[in-house]
């Protein structure tokens, strides 16, 4: 007998289902994870179900269904009335309440899906049994589900069900005659989410934790690399994973924390700096475009003094990780940037031939145009002098933080002389 196996497209398409499905699931158990206050409460992946949460009220199992179904809008598929994603939930909930009869004293069900549901009769009938009670309105809602008729379109999608092993016809009946089935309607909700979860998660992450708005995706993305990391080896041996509030944040503070910091800056002495001030490299950068003179013992102290107060602030921040690479990188950009304009603006006419004289002029107009700029570092201002200071530290020597400094100079050939 032939065996007909899948063209490598639809085995990439199904690959891809798969992939797009768990990921959904894991972010969808992030965001119960956040949103849940409750330190004794128990968020679990793939235990009870694809998604549980345990409190002291009791359970909440939760099947998440997503779909990358389009229609010809561009818009994701609607939760049809005989949808598969729909009555296999059911099947499966039956299924537990089946081999454990006392689940239904203290849990709730709920059906997750990026599927429009607004015009789903099983939705309806659901809402409406809430409001109204009546067994007969319920009843009647699922028989005319089982007994509607069907477009051509729906059948396929229907013999495809069948093929799977799931006759909706037949669950429909059963439920219908299910001495539950009132109190299991009861506790049952559907409720429609975002195609994608990733911001939702970024918003509670923020609004549950207090982040810097500038840090979140940092927060996000490495809060989101450890969960992964931690519950890697949960999920390939098919085991569940759980946190309590209590055990989230003991793990997961030190990233939670960073990302919660504030900036703060403290005064610094000149005192705290031991060597000879002309020997450091941005102070040679300013003798050689003539800014300050080397007997110029006083203005050499105080401009010394606004590199060491950027200096000291900006490695303790950086290495107490209130400020991380995207804060360093963001002020790197934005005073290259700055230098960037105000160099070329000032060496425009600068020639081969141009005299010492008129280098020093375009070098000293080009410190003092980025002495004007005032700059930002995690959207914390920097203020006047350490703004100076800033300037200073990029134009000196390398350092852990930054190993390809001096990034920027004031002499025409700055880099021939001092990089």
């Amino acid at each position: 007998m032939s065996v007909i196996t899948p063209s490598k497209e639809q085995s990439k398409r199904s690959a891809a289902d798969i992939f797009v499905a768990f990921e959904y699931q894991w972010d969808y158990f992030v965001l119960m994870l956040l949103k849940e206050n409750d330190d004794d409460a128990t968020i679990s992946f793939e235990l009870r179900d694809d998604v549980d949460a345990q409190t002291k009220e009791g359970i909440t199992l939760y099947q998440i269904k997503h779909s990358i179904c389009k229609n010809p809008k561009g818009e994701t598929i609607n939760l049809s009335n005989r949808d598969t994603d729909l009555w296999k939930t059911i099947s499966i909930w039956m299924k537990f309440i089946e081999e454990q009869p006392d689940i239904l004293e203290n849990t709730k069900f709920q059906l997750i899906t990026n599927k429009a549901i607004s015009k789903n009769k099983f939705v309806e009938a659901i809402e409406a049994f809430h409001n109204t009670h009546s067994v007969e309105d319920l009843k009647s809602a699922f028989v005319t589900i089982k007994e509607s008729e069907r477009t051509e379109k729906s059948k396929i999608k229907s013999d495809k069900s069948v093929n799977n092993h799931l006759n909706v016809s037949q669950i429909i009946s059963d439920l219908l005659n299910k001495d539950y089935l009132k109190e299991f309607c009861s506790r049952i909700s559907i409720s429609k989410t975002s195609d994608v979860l990733k911001e939702d998660i970024k918003r509670i992450m923020s609004n549950r934790f207090g982040l810097n708005h500038n840090r979140i995706d940092w927060v996000y993305n490495h809060l989101m690399r450890s969960l992964r990391d931690d519950s890697i080896v949960n999920i390939i041996n098919r085991t569940p994973v759980s946190y309590n509030g209590s055990i989230f944040t003991e793990r997961y503070q030190s990233i939670l924390d960073i990302g919660r910091k504030a900036i703060h800056f403290r005064d610094c002495s000149i005192d705290e700096f031991n060597g000879d001030f002309r020997e450091l490299l941005f102070m040679k950068q300013l003798f050689s475009v003539c800014y300050v003179k080397e007997n110029e013992l006083d203005r050499i102290s105080r401009l010394t003094l606004s590199w060491l107060r950027f200096n000291n602030n900006f490695h303790e921040l950086c290495n107490d990780n209130t400020l991380i690479s995207e804060d360093v990188k963001n002020l790197t950009n934005d005073v290259l940037s700055a230098w960037d304009n105000c160099y070329n603006k000032k060496h425009r006419n600068i020639t081969q031939m141009s005299t010492d004289d008129e280098l020093c002029q375009a070098g000293c107009c080009t410190v003092d145009d980025m002495r004007d700029k005032l700059f930002f570092v995690s959207d914390t201002p920097l203020g006047n002098q350490l703004s100076e200071g800033c300037i200073y530290y990029y134009s000196n020597s390398a350092t852990e933080i930054i190993s390809d400094l001096p990034l920027i100079g004031w002499h025409r050939d700055w880099k021939n002389k001092f990089k």
